[in-house]
């Protein structure tokens, strides 16, 4: 009886799966998002090279990023296409501001909102290589289907996103990336499964990443203007961590842009179990500071503290440096990181025997690295065709860890072709070397 019941379990679970694909295919609505996605490197460097310019007002370290946060910017920017309109900006930012109004008006038009996708990868990282994930890195479940719709409206905006995938131990039907959101003016209510990144880094993250598989969330996020904090945004979280110490995992982040050429951030984030008494905090600054450009490069500094299990310590620290310049009509990304934790991190007793922020055993930040240093290297080609490339070198609790990966972006077959390959070699005081290669790729089909 119980092996009959997991086969009809199998069955009614694949009938639905491609009865959702039915819905997705032949549904007549639209796709968009009321912010711009933290899976995006190369848009989210077109955003910082804005930033890097002064043509926006808005910080740019919390993602997802409310349209709504610098789209008057863009506006204010003008409509014009062509390059001779601008002869106060270089040629490589007019195109950046170009890239992301056209991402902003097919939001507003509901454009392509309709997708199917198919995924597959060699193997499947280990928790502890899940650390060296950069922003945007797709998933890496071994293989997955996927598909779903988008809406956008002045009032409200959803994502049904339903995917079939085989993370190497079991296969699942889940709702992944799926959110409702309600809008109401300056505050935006979301209930869903969503990957989030708070903080400047790019190759590191010392606050709140998606390195685990995102979890159930509700996000309220609060947007405003004024004279002493400039464009300012808070934005508070409430996630339901799995297979983790705690239950629940709450957040909250102020982040303001005084300056035209500074903005700072604060994130507070709790721990806890519901009436148990246990429960632990921590508290973190992260701030960018845009330099005078050199060269042709626009370039800032910045920097992310962590606390430790004392909140008044600091546990960890990390600080980078990225800079954005045109090549022979391309526009090229550099980013230079390092992260270090600090002698208060070893002494640091978490009332959950160690670092809390988890999700079925993987961490969703780069906190527990000893240290680290990363470069990456970000091309955006006037073609669409999208390279980036990064290397990372960190110790973790003794391993030394090499970490390289490639990945290459662009359209094809009507659709998006993501393709990746690393190379991740590891090793402990008295083992042998451990070297995993691993290559993946992705297409996605949007209509």
């Amino acid at each position: 009886m119980f092996l009959f019941d997991c086969e009809c379990q199998k069955v009614l679970t694949k009938s639905l799966f491609c009865s959702f694909v039915f819905l997705c295919m032949s549904s007549g609505q639209v796709n968009s998002s009321p912010w711009l996605e933290s899976s995006d490197p190369f848009l989210r460097s077109s955003l910082v090279l804005l930033s890097d310019t002064q043509q926006i007002s808005s910080p740019v370290g919390t993602y997802p990023m409310r349209w709504a946060l610098f789209g008057d910017d863009l506006s204010n920017l003008g409509a014009k296409n062509n390059l001779t309109d601008y002869p106060d900006l270089p040629s490589f930012v007019v195109l950046a501001k170009n890239e992301l109004s056209y991402s902003l008006n097919t939001a507003k038009l509901n454009r392509g909102n309709k997708y199917f996708g198919v995924q597959a990868f060699s193997a499947n990282l280990s928790k502890k290589h899940a650390l060296l994930l950069n922003y945007g890195q797709f998933d890496d479940s071994e293989w997955q289907v996927y598909t779903g719709v988008d809406y956008l409206s002045n009032s409200f905006a959803y994502r049904m996103k339903l995917s079939y995938r085989d993370d190497g131990s079991r296969e699942e039907v889940d709702w992944q990336d799926s959110y409702l959101s309600l809008n109401a003016g300056k505050w935006l209510f979301t209930v869903g499964q969503l990957e989030y990144w708070w903080g400047q880094g790019w190759l590191h993250n010392l606050i709140l990443a998606n390195y685990a598989d995102p979890t159930l969330s509700l996000q309220a996020s609060y947007i405003n203007q004024n004279d002493i904090l400039g464009v300012w945004s808070f934005q508070t979280l409430v996630l339901a961590p799995e297979s983790s110490f705690y239950d629940r995992h709450a957040a909250a982040r102020l982040s303001i842009k005084p300056w035209h050429s500074a903005e700072l951030a604060t994130t507070y984030q709790s721990w806890f179990s519901g009436l148990d008494e246990s429960s632990d905090e921590q508290i973190a600054l992260d701030a960018k500071l845009t330099l005078p450009s050199l060269i042709g490069i626009y370039h800032s500094v910045y920097s992310e503290l962590a606390s430790a299990a004392n909140v008044s310590s600091i546990g960890a620290w990390m600080t980078g440096w990225t800079g954005s310049f045109a090549l022979d009509q391309n526009t090229l990304r550099i980013v230079v990181e390092t992260q270090r934790q600090s002698s208060e991190y070893q002494e640091s007793d978490w009332h959950a025997g160690s670092y809390p922020s988890l999700s079925n055993s993987i961490a969703n930040t780069s906190y527990q690295l000893d240290r680290s240093h990363a470069v990456a290297l970000y091309i955006q080609r006037t073609n669409d065709h999208n390279i980036g490339i990064s290397y990372q070198l960190a110790d973790d609790e003794g391993d030394s860890i090499q970490a390289a990966m490639f990945t290459y972006r662009m359209p094809a077959l009507s659709g998006l072709v993501n393709f990746s390959v690393s190379s991740i070699k590891d090793s402990s005081v008295g083992r042998e070397r451990n070297h995993n290669n691993q290559w993946g790729v992705d297409y996605e089909l949007r209509f």
